[in-house]
């Protein structure tokens, strides 16, 4: 291993176990919820920094210059078929 390859395993060795820690949030959130008469989320018990990387309330909005495009390539690619 070099040194420069250190970097990337150090930011990514959070995600290792991360499969784990989603199981142990789900099991927690059925035995939380079976005993709790309030609508829960498995984020309300246990959140972790990844719930908030997978938030994808960016700007998703199509103009009209990517409908042109978009129409230009379905057009070609119906003629090349």
């Amino acid at each position: 291993m070099e040194f420069y390859e250190i970097e990337a395993i150090l930011e990514k060795l959070h995600c290792v176990n991360r499969d784990s820690w989603e199981q142990a949030r789900l099991i927690s959130y059925v035995m939380a919820q079976s005993n709790s008469t309030k609508q829960l989320k498995p984020t309300d018990l246990i959140k972790f920094p990844w719930d908030d990387k997978n938030d994808n309330t960016g700007n998703t909005s199509v103009n009209t210059e990517d409908m042109e495009r978009l129409r230009k390539k379905a057009e070609e690619y119906i003629k090349s078929k």
